[in-house]
């Protein structure tokens, strides 16, 4: 038996859940048992939030954070008033496209912490991503630690 990494199939919050689930090895029906969902459709819930149907409450949302084992910034909606936004857009965009590049150039930033803060979080992912190249770590590490990715804001 092997395996095979998921592809995920959109930016949305649902294709990250659903990509997420399947890395962890999980069916619907295993998340739905996990939440103790019944009656004649048990897997609806979480069905709807992979189709974007329905978006979990925030008490939900860590919920799944906690089953699947990431960070709620992995799994939540993203509107970019927090700098960890930015950078899990990128991330995920390398999980769709593998081969996805990106080159930040420090000038492009101006010295307000939201810039700084995703500055800084794009530098550490950078070396995790050569980390990786050079095979000091696995995929699946590299993975795990982008799914539990967290920055230390800066306040200028």
């Amino acid at each position: 038996m092997f395996y095979i990494k998921p592809s995920l199939k959109n930016m949305s919050q649902g294709a990250r859940l659903e990509y997420i689930r399947e890395v962890r090895h999980m069916t619907k029906e295993d998340v739905a048992a996990y939440f103790g969902f019944g009656g004649r459709e048990p897997n609806k819930t979480i069905r709807e939030y992979e189709n974007n149907t329905t978006s979990p409450s925030q008490s939900r949302l860590e919920e799944l954070a906690e089953l699947f084992e990431v960070s709620v910034d992995a799994i939540r909606k993203y509107d970019f008033t927090n700098p960890i936004d930015e950078i899990y857009y990128q991330m995920w965009l390398e999980e769709e496209f593998p081969y996805y590049q990106f080159n930040i150039e420090m000038d492009t930033f101006s010295g307000k912490p939201y810039n700084m803060n995703v500055y800084n979080g794009i530098q550490e992912w950078k070396k995790m991503r050569e980390r990786r190249e050079n095979y000091d770590i696995s995929d699946d590490e590299y993975l795990e630690w982008k799914l539990n990715f967290k920055i230390v804001k800066q306040t200028i």
